[in-house]
């Protein structure tokens, strides 16, 4: 009964649980692989599995459509190009992931600057509280090795380019049918991230089994399994409960770099992401709800 009342809750809590795997699998997979050809690989791979579900929404888009989706898609992919060059040059995939979920209190900038809609009241009391935890975790790994420069400065971008992909993906959504959207997204990944290693990478001429169980596993459980399970949890689920629920994704990744691969938690580090998850929630939370909470126990 419990279960059925909240199984969009559900759901969305076992989301993201396959979107922190998702980190994991990928930094297994790019040991081998080069990391812009495994994020071509993968998406491309996960479009053809969304392709024959959204073939009839595709065949009814029209040219305006098509300008709309592939805005997104090109935002989509600066985004992971950028995200998997953080996963590259890191050995810290939970504060990764805890920098890459700042884009939630980056994407109301950017869609106030865009279309000039407001943030909410909320996101003025997270902002101070997001900045002093990025502060923290930013400058508590315990290394100034130039890897670490690189994926904090990485995983940043890939929160800003996260941000401007979210704002797009939410205005456009309205326009055009969501599988369409979300196919002709992961297509422009596998093809911009395709030509980029093409052109730049080396495959190397011997790969691993496990190398492509990895590659699989990302495939489709970190994509294909995620982006179905979320799309339909947000379905289901009460939407502030759900946005709360998808603040565990960094929780889980953090868990996971620590069991498996040893990642160092430091008190700064702990610090700073105690305060981003504090940005989170203080951003999420409803105002008008706790006001009548309170007006009922006057």
């Amino acid at each position: 009964m419990l279960f059925h009342q909240y199984r969009g809750e559900w759901i969305l809590f076992i989301a993201t649980i396959a979107a922190a795997l998702g980190w994991l699998f990928s930094k297994n997979a790019i040991t081998e692989l080069p990391a812009v050809a495994f994020v071509s690989l993968r998406f491309s791979a996960a479009a053809l599995i969304f392709l024959p579900f959204a073939w009839k929404q595709l065949c009814g888009l029209n040219t305006q459509q098509w300008k709309q989706s592939m805005l997104v898609g090109f935002s989509f992919s600066l985004y992971l190009f950028c995200w998997v060059l953080g996963i590259k040059f890191t050995t810290e995939l939970g504060k990764g992931a805890f920098l890459l979920s700042l884009a939630m209190l980056a994407a109301p900038l950017i869609a106030w600057g865009i279309y000039k809609q407001r943030p909410i009241i909320q996101f003025w009391f997270a902002l101070p509280v997001a900045v002093i935890g990025m502060y923290f975790l930013a400058s508590g790994g315990g290394d100034s090795s130039e890897s670490v420069q690189l994926d904090t400065l990485f995983f940043l971008l890939t929160a800003l380019w996260a941000a401007i992909q979210f704002v797009l993906n939410r205005h456009y959504a309205q326009f055009v049918p969501v599988l369409a959207l979300t196919t002709i997204q992961l297509s422009m990944v596998g093809a911009f991230c395709g030509i980029y290693s093409f052109m730049v990478e080396s495959i190397p001429t011997q790969i691993g089994s496990n190398t492509w169980i990895w590659l699989g596993l990302s495939i489709l459980i970190g994509t294909n399994l995620r982006f179905f399970l979320q799309t339909l949890g947000q379905k289901l689920s009460d939407m502030g409960n759900g946005a709360l629920i998808m603040i565990l994704e960094p929780v889980w990744t953090m868990l996971l770099s620590v069991i498996f691969m040893a990642e160092v938690m430091s008190i700064s580090k702990i610090i700073g992401c105690i305060f981003i998850l504090m940005a989170l929630v203080l951003y999420r939370l409803n105002i008008n709800g706790i006001r009548q909470l309170i007006n009922r126990y006057r």
